[in-house]
């Protein structure tokens, strides 16, 4: 294979294998992986774990196409445009220099909290901005209208940090730009494919419906994982509230004679727990009741995504607009983090002022303000969907008493 304008580096000047201080896998800050198609191609075997499962999905296209891919990167987000008998994809960088003379950046980096719906890892949400700049490909934007690869003839520049996400979504990020990337360098691929115009139109489509049917069936998989998580969550909770309710009334009903000057308020106590304990003992079916409230949660139309980890549920938002003084403003996408034990964080993810979330919220600590208590008596009780939609009315409300910034520095909805 040959690239005209540049030198390459080849799998053996840029070796795909290493080993971090810990000693596990790492990848190279550069690199080129090479995928060709038909008799003679790389086996597999010959690139890094690290890197999967990049190698396996762009052997899928090359072979389907009938066109080799090289995969390149630059640890400078510089990649120069090749030309030559593949398409080139170049991972994190851009056809010009993002720094001028190593000093001042020319295209200074931004933040990605989602591609293509997805929620891009916390810390790797660094990307290159939509921009003008003179050697600046065609600007390529997913369904949300985020900038998320340009393209320069034959080359497809991707312009957030694909690597930094786990595998399973790696694999469908890489898919949807290739899927939104190929057709716009379509005469180049008709040039280096022995099919024709119309199959290779075909074939792209084909593709991209395979993307829809396994980023679906991933969809599937990741909710019924969420549901099984928020299930033993759930069910932990409640084996633990249930041991502790029966150790306090095992110790009243031992005390009760000691202390008989205190049997009425003990006696008191012990009826309290009783009927608490009942009530947990009598619910009719506790797993589709969990699934009925986590339904009821993802059915919000403000809510994107739920996530259970670590005794909490984290939601995540649509861009949220609030009102005020006859004129509506854009406050962007948060993340809620709402603690089992009563905690409650909320991050913005799009449109923070500094340390100012919100108009009531600082360094992601919300002043509550008299909602406080009935939201903790609300998350005792799991009450999570209403605790959901309560915090969700306080996002979208302000109210000059009390706030830590005026709304008017967030942008006005048709300014």
């Amino acid at each position: 294979m040959s690239a005209e304008g540049t030198n390459v580096p080849s799998l053996s000047e840029a070796p795909l294998q290493g080993n971090s201080p810990d000693g596990g896998p790492r990848i190279p800050s550069e690199f080129s992986l090479i995928v060709e198609c038909g008799k003679g191609a790389s086996p597999l075997s010959a690139y890094s774990s690290a890197l999967g499962p990049i190698p396996e999905v762009l052997t899928h296209y090359a072979d389907r196409l009938r066109v080799p891919f090289w995969f390149l990167g630059r640890k400078n987000g510089y990649s120069r445009s090749l030309r030559g008998e593949a398409i080139f994809l170049h991972h994190f960088a851009l056809p010009t220099p993002p720094v001028l003379f190593g000093i001042w950046p020319r295209v200074p980096p931004t933040r990605l909290p989602f591609a293509f719906g997805y929620p891009i890892a916390p810390a790797a949400q660094q990307a290159f901005p939509p921009g003008a700049q003179i050697g600046r490909g065609h600007l390529l934007r997913d369904q949300e209208g985020q900038g998320v690869a340009e393209t320069v003839t034959g080359n497809i520049y991707f312009l957030f940090n694909l690597l930094g996400q786990d595998g399973e979504l790696r694999c469908f990020l890489l898919r949807r730009l290739l899927d939104l990337g190929l057709p716009q360098v379509l005469k180049e691929l008709s040039t280096l494919s022995p099919l024709g115009l119309e199959p290779l139109q075909d074939t792209l489509e084909t593709l991209r419906r395979e993307t829809e049917e396994a980023a679906t069936t991933w969809s599937r998989q990741r909710q019924a994982r969420v549901q099984q998580a928020y299930l033993q969550e759930c069910r932990s909770r409640v084996h633990g509230e249930t041991a502790f309710l029966e150790q306090e009334m095992q110790f009243i009903e031992d005390n009760l004679e000691e202390y008989a000057r205190r049997i009425t308020g003990e006696t008191r106590r012990l009826s309290a727990y009783q009927r608490r304990l009942n009530t947990l003992r009598g619910t009719p079916s506790q797993h589709e009741q969990h699934l009925k409230d986590l339904a009821e949660l993802k059915e919000l139309p403000e809510v994107r995504e739920v996530q259970i980890q670590d005794g909490r549920i984290t939601v995540f938002t649509t861009p949220l607009r609030a009102e005020f003084d006859g004129r509506e403003f854009h406050l962007g996408s948060y993340r809620m983090e709402i603690s089992f034990a009563g905690d409650i964080r909320i991050h913005n993810l799009t449109d923070a002022l500094g340390a100012y979330d919100h108009p009531h919220i600082y360094q992601g600590r919300p002043c509550l303000g008299n909602i406080r208590e009935g939201i903790a008596k609300m998350i005792g009780e799991y009450q999570i969907v209403v605790t959901v939609y309560v915090l969700l009315d306080f996002l979208k409300t302000v109210n000059t008493k009390d706030w830590r910034i005026p709304i008017a520095y967030w942008q006005e909805v048709g300014s």
